[in-house]
């Protein structure tokens, strides 16, 4: 798990390198929160994070749901049931949702797939769960 703090004194963002102890720092704001976790899964998992990094270079009408998905692999929230099912957790921490991967495609349960999917540049429907599942396929065959 990726702890970020915000030190209201230092109107900062902090990170603690638990093998290091090293404290780094980034101003206050959204975006560099954002940054301050994005490094922190450069330094914990550089697999992960170079994966959803390429990925987002080349997609960026998906980067919000990429690092989301990043996020869930992270906290160990992709469990593989079979070649074709994965079961993602919730970002609210309850429940989970079964990715099914098809011969159109990845589908999810989630309301945004339903309701209000990402496309890529090829038409293919996305959410943070499947995204999820296909980084931790990606970022895993590295090792």
């Amino acid at each position: 798990m990726i702890n970020i703090t915000y030190n209201r004194s230092a109107k900062q963002y902090e990170w603690i390198d638990p093998q290091s102890g090293e404290v780094f720092t980034f101003e206050s704001g959204k975006a560099n929160k954002a940054a301050a976790w994005r490094f922190a899964l450069s330094m914990l998992d550089p697999d992960l994070h170079d994966a959803a990094q390429r990925w987002a270079d080349e997609t960026p009408q998906l980067e919000r749901v990429i690092w989301k998905g990043a996020e869930i692999v992270a906290t160990g929230g992709v469990e593989e049931k079979s070649s074709t099912l994965h079961m993602v957790a919730s970002s609210d921490g309850y429940g989970r949702y079964a990715v099914q991967m098809t011969d159109h495609g990845y589908t999810c349960q989630c309301m945004s797939f339903v309701e209000n999917p990402q496309y890529d540049q090829h038409a293919n429907k996305f959410c943070k769960h499947i995204a999820a599942v296909v980084l931790h396929a990606v970022a895993r065959a590295e090792y």
